[in-house]
């Protein structure tokens, strides 16, 4: 259920609450939307926690709502995520999930607090930072002041200079009357109380406050604290079913982002060497440019107005071509070994298929297409088609096919 708070705000209710003073507005017509379609949607993976599934849960009904994080001294993890304490999880069953989450990608960082060192053993964060003695590892270490003898360049403490209440060097034995004269006191040093070691500063050994563990700085597990919103990957994970009348499976291949990254790597360069052409068809919504493939369709989004065209467009699609909502305003199109005499036949298809929908009103759809591999496809795909994607957006030549398979 969301909580509206129409009071004054604080952290814990900006933690806790869905809306409140000066924050977004919640439509609750659309809660209401994802509600009934989250009761029907398929969970995302198997095997998952119930509080893994909880939160999912949670992320389908408010996708735009940052879980915030506090500082909690009292607790042994060193804070907490207080939407997570109200549903009965501990600190470390908090951290176990979010961990889960973090692992596959579904949520990113939002505001970075600070950073936590833990115990390698009882991952607590009350930590006690201990100088010992390098030699017996005994913390008896007691600040003493030290002699620099000038006639002999001899540096030791200040109490082996001691001979009859003055002080005499031991080893050139010269009376030492005068400081600035006939010595100086270095640097404070330390010595040892049980092996009687003169040190100059000890090692800086680690003790747990909770566990008694003993343990190295270097050793310590640091952990980000930051207040956490849903990855790209992440709203995947949590989107709705699709609507009735689309259907589930489009002809073609449905792909991820990062198996379209994937299988670019491996066909551009096999492209290179063996001298194949492939097609990309990027699609996207917004302002079109002179010499795209374009037609207006309505759509109550731009990404329903998406998922409406590509929907259309998978009926020129074979089997073994790729279709990769790749993020909000995108969606991309593989198809693997097309000629490029082919290119202009495929416009002219597209461009029928625009033309059905002349009559509806909305959104403009663009359509790039591009020959593969060309100059810019170099290095990994996920840089170059991130740029692509750029120039695209910016109006930038980008590399499309010729202008006659442009009509």
């Amino acid at each position: 259920m969301p909580v509206i708070v129409t009071g004054a705000s604080s952290p814990a209710v900006e933690a806790l609450a869905n809306q409140w003073p000066g924050s977004h507005l919640l439509d609750l017509s659309d809660v209401v939307k994802r509600l009934e379609a989250s009761a029907s949607a398929e969970q995302p993976e198997a095997g998952l926690s119930a509080s893994a599934e909880r939160l999912l849960r949670w992320w389908r009904l408010y996708p735009d709502h940052v879980l915030q994080v506090t500082l909690s001294p009292a607790l042994m993890a060193g804070c907490e995520w207080p939407l997570l304490s109200a549903w009965g999880m501990t600190a470390s069953e908090q951290h176990d999930l979010l961990a889960l989450f973090a692992q596959r990608g579904w949520t990113r960082e939002v505001t970075l607090m600070t950073r936590t060192r833990h115990c390698r053993q009882c991952r607590s964060v009350h930590l006690n930072y201990i100088d010992v003695c390098p030699r017996c590892r005994h913390l008896d270490l007691v600040a003493l002041d030290g002699l620099h003898c000038f006639t002999c360049g001899h540096v030791d403490r200040l109490d082996h200079f001691m001979h009859d209440e003055r002080l005499v060097c031991p080893k050139c034995h010269v009376r030492l009357r005068h400081i600035g004269v006939d010595y100086d006191r270095p640097l404070e040093s330390l010595a040892c109380g049980k092996c009687d070691l003169w040190l100059v500063e000890g090692e800086v050994e680690v003790q747990c406050m909770d566990c008694g563990q003993l343990q190295q700085p270097g050793e310590l597990i640091q952990q980000r604290v930051a207040s956490l919103a849903l990855s790209e990957a992440g709203r995947r994970v949590v989107a709705l079913p699709r609507k009735e009348g689309m259907p589930e499976q489009m002809v073609g291949q449905r792909v991820s982002r990062a198996e379209l990254h994937h299988m670019l790597d491996l066909l551009v360069p096999l492209a290179r060497r063996h001298a194949h052409r492939h097609l990309l068809m990027v699609m996207s919504s917004g302002a079109l440019p002179s010499r795209s493939v374009a037609s207006p369709l309505s759509a109550s989004s731009p990404a329903a107005s998406l998922s409406a065209m590509a929907q259309r467009l998978t009926s020129l699609l074979r089997d073994t071509d790729l279709v990769c909502e790749y993020d909000a305003g995108h969606w991309l199109f593989l198809l693997p070994h097309t000629p490029r005499e082919h290119f202009a036949d495929i416009a002219r298809r597209i461009k029928s298929l625009t033309d059905l929908a002349e009559d509806d009103a909305g959104l403009n759809i663009a359509l790039e297409m591009h020959e593969l591999p060309s100059e810019r496809c170099t290095g990994k795909a996920s840089y170059w088609l991130a740029q692509l994607l750029d120039d695209q957006a910016s109006g930038q030549p980008s590399g499309k096919m010729p202008s006659e398979a442009e009509a």
